[in-house]
């Protein structure tokens, strides 16, 4: 146990560094976040012989010393702030990109730190009622980092239910995930807004008998999901054969529902989205294997959606649980992508961390790499991404998720391929 503790304070210690000291390089950082992943990974293996309680206050004290900070490594909640604070002075936010001057008299001291400024917001229905009422509340950053460290310890709560029996590791690998820690505490993404109620809908699924209320609960859970990130839509397929139309009518109805009050501007819609879709490429893995392969962009994107579609039809038809659904799914999209920014990790940590997936918590790891360019970035408006950092940052965990799956397919190898909960 004291050993345990040793590690959590050299993990402690090496991220409050991070974050409250300017190192200068970046060689320097990744040092550092090196040997803080390395102190978390070592807690993982021997997380047994600390109790859950003191799992949630070294979760906690980890969250209390990163939350002060201002956020320096992504200006995304300036965006969150800035669509919440357009809406209460009666404008759309799908209507105008922060840079129209029709915006110009809503400017403030921090609205210049929105990055893309030149594209409408991106972020779903669901997400924008929440800026909406926090901005009420006061935009600030504090405010919403509070809102979002609510949901991810919600989801914490919720790990905690569905390991119940079985040890203290997967909800000190979540609790204690240095990337979690370094993209909510300190940057403020609001991912866990929409994973707390995927991750309710993973946990109803398993402890609801009835199959209507289940299908009411499931669907309601994932459509506020789906409202704030689109990411849980592709397990449609799935629901339906386990839970059917009703399930589904929840799915789809949130989301749908929370849109008309935006709809006034018509296909401006999901301007902002198609921009992301069709121009933004960033710490691309298997994408990037793909498009080397065909020498094609838009067909490098059609493969692989292909490929998510494969998988989601082949739970589907097998009626896979909604947890290994999700899993699958969202896993096999991040692979393809051509878009993996690290906080987009945390929509597969909690499912990760409740198969223990080695290959997936190793990659919440290497994605803090794709940090590297940030610098040049800032300075140049280029974000340099050299071919020999992107293999560093997929190669290892993608190679270990492949022997895991190996290993697992035979009888000797199946501790390595442990089953996700499903809510006992």
């Amino acid at each position: 146990m004291w050993r345990i503790w040793g590690l959590f304070a050299v993990q402690a210690i090496v991220l409050w560094s991070i974050g409250w000291s300017d190192w200068g390089t970046p060689v320097t950082v990744f040092l550092l976040w090196g040997m803080g992943f390395a102190a978390y990974a070592f807690s993982a293996v021997k997380a047994n012989f600390v109790s859950r309680k003191q799992v949630w206050v070294g979760g906690i004290l980890l969250r209390a010393g990163l939350f002060p900070l201002t956020p320096m490594l992504s200006e995304d909640i300036y965006r969150y702030i800035w669509d919440g604070w357009v809406q209460w002075n009666g404008m759309n936010p799908f209507s105008h990109a922060p840079a129209d001057s029709a915006l110009a008299l809503f400017r403030t001291e921090w609205s210049f730190l929105i990055n893309n400024a030149d594209v409408p917001t991106i972020y779903p229905a669901g997400a924008q009622l929440i800026f909406f009422i926090l901005a009420w509340l006061g935009p600030t950053v504090a405010i919403f980092k509070t809102a979002w460290l609510i949901a991810d310890l919600i989801t914490a709560y919720i790990i905690h239910r569905l390991s119940r029996g079985s040890g203290s590791r997967a909800l000190l690998l979540y609790l204690w995930s240095p990337l979690l820690l370094m993209e909510v505490a300190w940057s403020g993404h609001f991912d866990p807004i929409g994973i707390a109620p995927m991750m309710g809908a993973v946990w109803v699924s398993g402890v609801i008998s009835h199959p209507v209320l289940a299908a009411l609960r499931v669907g309601s859970l994932l459509g506020l999901s789906i409202s704030v990130k689109f990411a849980p839509l592709a397990v449609i397929p799935v629901v339906f054969r386990r839970y059917g139309v009703l399930a589904v009518a929840g799915c789809l109805a949130i989301p749908i529902l929370l849109y008309i009050p935006f709809s006034s501007v018509g296909a401006a819609l999901f301007d902002g989205l198609r921009t992301y879709v069709d121009l933004w490429q960033f710490n691309a893995g298997g994408y990037l294997l793909l498009e080397q392969m065909v020498g094609h962009r838009d067909i490098s994107k059609w493969l692989g959606t292909m490929a998510v579609v494969v998988v989601v039809g082949w739970a589907a038809v097998k009626k896979w649980p909604l947890a290994r659904a999700l899993f699958w799914s969202i896993g096999t999209a991040l692979i393809v992508s051509p878009t993996v920014h690290p906080w987009y990790l945390l929509w597969v940590l909690p499912l990760a961390c409740l198969s223990e997936s080695r290959g997936w918590i190793l990659m919440t790891g290497t994605v803090f790499l794709s940090y590297a360019g940030r610098d040049v970035y800032l300075a140049s408006g280029v974000w340099p991404q050299p071919l020999w950092l992107t293999a560093i940052i997929h190669v290892p965990p993608l190679a270990l998720l492949a022997y895991d799956g190996w290993r697992g397919s035979r009888p000797q190898g199946l501790t390595c391929g442990k089953k996700i909960p499903e809510g006992k």
